[in-house]
Order: C-alpha cells, then structure tokens, then sequence
C-alpha cells in the first residue's frame, strides 16, 4: 500500500470516530434527558457548547498547524476527545455533561482543521474530488455507528455505557497518528504560492479576497446549519411523534444516514471527477442543484403524519444534502495556497459552526418548547432547517459563474 492510501486510511478512520463521538449523544438524548431531567432547550445545547468550542479553537490550531509537527497536534486532539467522551458516563450533572462536550470539542478542532490539509499535501489537486470522497465517506458511516451503536448500547445496558463504548476507538488511532511523519507542505499544488515573508494579516487578506473560498464558506454555512438542525433531532422526533424505541431510532436514523450519506457522497465526488475536465464548475452547480431540491423532501419529511412516508422523504432529502459533500469540501481546500490552507480551513470551520449547528440544535429545541414540545412541537420546530437549505443551494447556484476562478481552484 502506497504511502498516501495508508494515510487516506488512518485519517478517513479518525474522521469515522470523529462523528461517531459526536453523533452518539443525539441517539441518546431523549433517555438521557429523562434521567438528568433536561427540558429540549438544555439538550439543545449539548451541540452548542460542543460547536462553540471546536470552532474557537479551529482557528488557534491552524495558526499552530503552519507552523508545528500536524500528525502529533492531530494525535493529541484524537486522545483528547476520546477520553473526554469516555468522562461523560460518569457524570451526574448538567455542567460537567457540558465540561465533557467542551473537551470533545477542542480534541475534534485540531483534527477538523490539520486533517483535509495534511491530505492535499499528498494527493495531486485533480484527483482530491474523488479522493476526498473516501475520506468525507467516513461522516455517514461514523453517525450512523454513533445513532445505531448509541441508540443500541444505550438500549441494553444505559446511555452511559453508550459514551464508553464510543470513546475507545480514538486512544488506538491517536498512538497510531503520533508516529507518523508530516507530509511537504505544497507538494501537491501548482498554485502560486505567497511569499514566505507575508504576514498573518496579508494571509487573512488572501483568504477573504478569494471569492471561491468565500461561496464555499457561505453556503456551509447553509447547510451546516440544516445538517446541525436535522441530525441532533431527527431520532427524537421519529421516538416522539410514532413512538419509535431509542434503539429502533437510533438503527433507523443511522441506517438512513449511512446509506444516503455513501451513496450522496459517491455520487458527487465521481460526477465532479468526471464532468470538471469540461465544466470546472461542475461540482459547484452539481451541489447547488441537489440542494436546493432538498429543500421541499425536509418540509415533507418533517411534516409527514406517516412513519414509513417520514422513512422514505428523509432518505431522499438526505441523499440530496450529501452529494455536495466532496465537491465542496475539495474545492474549499484547492482554491487555497499552502502557506494559507490550514488558516483557511479553520477559518471556514470556525464560520460554518458558528453561523451553524452552534444555533440550530439549540434554536429548535427552544422552538420546540414554545410550541409545547411534543412530536408536534419539535416537527413544526425542524422546519427552521428548510431556509438554510435553500440559501446554501443558492449560493453554490451563483457562484458557477465564476469561471476563472473555479478553474484554477479545480485543477
């Protein structure tokens, strides 16, 4: 095995623990309520102080990752967040619950930000599309383990056991990580490079003035919003509305998420590798498109009286969510230079969380508590997703026009 894939492994199964630790506490939420007598708006914002967190720390990593060993901060991060994680079953009450979800998301910063920029170093930029889809498959399948082992364990034997059973993976991947070497920066990349003597703030400048980077950005932060919105709640609100057990939900909603989220994610990275050779912007107006017919599936979905009619317009709004997934991520990555990747990933991190799912779980569940609660309550909540969608496909619709720019961003 080529050094790069065994590196595309090793981070793709990080990233895979990445979501299954962050995903695991929306499987158990309604049990785990129930015990530490929480109303929506306190379980609301478990991803709050979760998100707000990782995307302040974002920032402070990517100034580090310029400039210090990545695989080791990366390695440090992943032990970080999988003992915080495995700290959660122990605690018995709100604030240390909170203390424990901060500590997950400083650990999940550092590799969120080091991760796609360590991977660009070794893999030539016309071949990140499809490669990337690898890597960004690992977000179906590690919420779909964190909602189905969740739901599962919690199920059996108590959501506490459930934190246990998800933080142990990351200790083994972190001893792996802390033994590799960090790739060339730029190797890969036949952008013009900034000088080595521009400052901080000219690369900050650099980044804002590239107006690939900034649709990007913006339209995550769209969808991130949505995707924030619709995971954290989803499985509660098939146990609320068709009194679904944890366990079924948890199967279900990580059932849907993993089969949408690989078939979404294949099907956007090998459109973009195929169409961009021709069309540069391929992958902008193949996202653009997808999302903003995802719109209408999430009102449906949400608002559907119907269990198996829920199943049906949740994967099919789903799938349309995911297919922009690798495009997007990839093009976020190319149209930067070396010197400012890390930075600007982290930037990007720090904008589509704090602009998203640091205040959509929340807002929903306050949403839901003004309207009662209930499976009512929290359906008619969900819909504050279906703007964020829209406005995330829009944007990605209008950037196509960008031509030059997505040119020299996709090749």
């Amino acid at each position: 095995m080529k050094p790069a894939t065994k590196l595309l492994v090793l981070l793709t199964s990080i990233n895979l623990v990445n979501y299954l630790d962050r995903y695991v506490v929306a499987a158990i939420l309604e049990p785990l309520g129930k015990d530490l007598h929480l109303v929506d708006s306190q379980l609301g914002s478990l991803t709050l102080v979760f998100v707000l967190v990782y995307m302040v720390a974002a920032p402070v990593f990517g100034w580090l990752a310029d400039r210090y060993h990545r695989p080791r901060l990366v390695a440090a991060g992943v032990a970080l967040w999988s003992i915080a994680t495995m700290l959660a079953a122990f605690v018995h009450s709100y604030p240390m619950l909170l203390l424990t979800r901060s500590l997950v998301g400083v650990g999940e910063a550092a590799y969120a930000t080091l991760g796609p920029a360590i991977l660009s170093d070794v893999i030539p930029e016309d071949e990140r599309a499809a490669k990337f889809t690898w890597f960004y498959l690992a977000i179906p399948v590690g919420s779909a383990l964190g909602y189905g082992l969740g739901g599962l364990v919690a199920q059996h034997y108590g959501w506490r056991a459930a934190f246990l059973v998800a933080g142990l993976p990351g200790l083994l991947l972190a001893g792996r990580m802390m033994l590799l070497s960090d790739p060339l920066r730029g190797a890969m990349d036949h952008l013009p490079d900034l000088s080595a003597s521009a400052s901080w703030l000219q690369k900050l400048g650099a980044i804002f003035k590239n107006r690939i980077w900034l649709a990007c950005t913006g339209s995550y932060v769209g969808y991130t919003f949505a995707m924030g919105a619709l995971a954290t709640w989803g499985p509660t609100l098939l146990q609320r509305k068709f009194s679904v057990s944890v366990g079924e939900a948890g199967m279900v909603f990580g059932g849907l998420a993993v089969v949408t989220g690989i078939l979404g994610t294949f099907m956007g990275g090998i459109l973009t590798g195929k169409l961009q050779h021709r069309w540069p912007d391929a992958g902008v107006w193949i996202s653009g498109l997808t999302l903003l017919s995802a719109g209408p599936a999430v009102v449906w979905a949400v608002s559907s009286g119907s269990l198996h009619l829920t199943y049906v317009l949740f994967f099919v709004g789903m799938l349309l969510l995911f297919i922009n997934t690798s495009p997007v991520n990839a093009l976020t990555v190319s149209c930067l230079p070396s010197s400012v990747r890390a930075t600007g990933v982290a930037i990007n991190v720090l904008f589509i969380h704090l602009f998203g799912d640091a205040i959509s779980p929340k807002l929903v569940g306050m949403v839901s508590d003004h309207l009662g609660g209930g499976g009512g309550g929290l359906s008619r909540a969900l819909l504050v997703a279906v703007p964020a969608i829209l406005v995330s496909g829009s944007l990605l619709w209008w950037a196509r026009g960008f031509r030059g720019a997505l040119a020299a961003g996709a090749h």
